[in-house]
């Protein structure tokens, strides 16, 4: 009698071990990858683009900040710098796509703002470029380079408009 009580006992004790290893290896399964990717954070990634950026490894940098969406896809400042790498690889239309992902997720973001308005710029679109601006200037009206652009658009809409005589263009601004 007394040997069938040992023998449950020490049954009962290799169940419980054979749960416990059972239990450390599903808890190992799963927090293994969150610990080996430690390193792989979105604050990381957006990091590593930063510093690509200022080492002018545009392509580099943008798919670091790529690398930083997929991790965070609510990140207004990694589409704002994914913009910028992808305006100055002269992708002008993927950037305000990213700039545009940029202020849909935050508003007030007047930098984004700013930067739309540099790639209507670029692309010649004075009124829009001068709307942009003028939305980062309504955002933070201490923006400086902002009130420069815009000026510096609302003159060329305004002088435009003065040789020809279009009252369409005063509308704008």
């Amino acid at each position: 009698m007394r040997e069938a009580k040992e023998e449950r006992i020490t049954n009962s004790k290799s169940v419980q071990v054979s749960l416990a290893l059972v239990i450390m290896a599903l808890i190992l399964t799963f927090t293994a990858p969150a610990c080996a990717s430690a390193n792989e954070t979105s604050i990381n990634w957006f990091m590593k683009g930063y510093n690509l950026y200022n080492q002018e490894k545009f392509s580099d940098s943008l798919d670091a900040y790529n690398k930083a969406l997929e991790l965070d896809p609510k990140d207004s400042e990694a589409w704002n710098n994914k913009g910028i790498d992808l305006g100055l690889l002269g992708k002008y239309d993927d950037a305000l796509s990213s700039f545009g992902k940029a202020v849909t997720l935050n508003e007030s973001y007047a930098e984004a703002w700013f930067n739309i308005g540099v790639i209507y710029d670029i692309k010649g679109d004075y009124p829009t470029a001068v709307q942009a601006y003028k939305k980062a200037t309504q955002i933070d009206p201490s923006y400086q380079k902002a009130f420069v652009a815009r000026n510096v658009d609302t003159d060329l809409l305004m002088s435009r408009s003065l040789s020809c005589a279009c009252q369409d263009q005063l509308a704008l601004v």
